[in-house]
C-alpha cells in the first residue's frame, strides 16, 4: 500500500518501482516485479541505474529465463562495473546451466570486490565442487564458514568435497 501511494503521488519516483518489485518479487510474484524494474529501467534513474537491471535478472533467473538473466546482469555490470551482486549472481545463472567453469572467474571477480563476501566463496566452492576441484572447493568453503560461521551448508558442503577426496573420517 505505501509504495503504490508513492508512485500514484509521484508517478517518476525510480525507487519506488525498484522497491515495489522486489516486494512482489519477495511474494513470488515474478511477473509483477519484472514490470516495475522495467518502468524503473525506462524512467532512467540518475543514480543506482543498474540496481534494476540486477534485480530484473534475479526474477529473470527465478523463471528459469537465464539468458535474459544474463544480459540484464551484462547490462549491470557495464553500468557499473564495481557493482559486486550482479557478478555472483550471474556465477549463479553460469552455474545453474550447468556450466561451473564460467561461473569461477564472476565469483573471482565478486571475491575480488568484496573480500568478505562470504556467499560468493560458498558458490565459487560448488562450482569447484562440480568440476571436482575438491581442494579448491574446500578453501572456499572454509573462507565462507570463516566470514559465516552459522552457515550450515557450507558445512555440508565442505563434508561433501571431503568425501569427494574420500576423506570420509575427515567429511564426518
Amino acid at each position: 500500500e505505501y509504495l503504490n501511494n508513492a508512485i500514484k503521488l509521484q508517478p517518476d519516483y525510480v525507487h519506488a518501482y525498484t522497491m515495489r518489485g522486489n516486494a512482489y518479487a519477495g511474494l513470488g510474484q515474478q511477473q509483477r516485479a519484472i514490470e516495475d524494474y522495467n518502468e524503473a529501467i525506462r524512467l532512467k534513474p540518475d543514480e543506482y541505474e543498474e540496481v534494476p537491471y540486477n534485480n530484473r535478472g534475479l526474477a529473470y533467473a527465478s523463471l528459469g529465463q537465464h539468458q535474459r538473466a544474463i544480459a540484464d546482469y551484462d547490462t549491470a555490470i557495464r553500468l557499473k562495473p564495481d557493482y559486486v551482486l550482479p557478478f555472483n549472481n550471474r556465477g549463479l545463472v553460469y552455474a545453474s546451466l550447468p556450466q561451473p567453469q564460467r561461473a569461477i572467474p564472476d565469483y573471482d571477480t565478486a571475491i575480488r570486490l568484496k573480500p568478505d563476501f562470504a556467499a560468493a566463496y560458498f558458490s565459487r566452492g560448488n562450482a569447484y565442487d562440480g568440476l571436482r576441484q575438491y581442494q579448491q572447493a574446500i578453501k572456499d568453503f572454509d573462507t565462507a564458514i570463516r566470514l559465516k560461521p552459522d552457515d550450515a551448508a557450507a558445512y555440508y558442503n565442505r563434508g561433501l568435497a571431503y568425501g569427494g577426496l574420500g576423506q570420509y573420517q575427515r567429511a564426518i
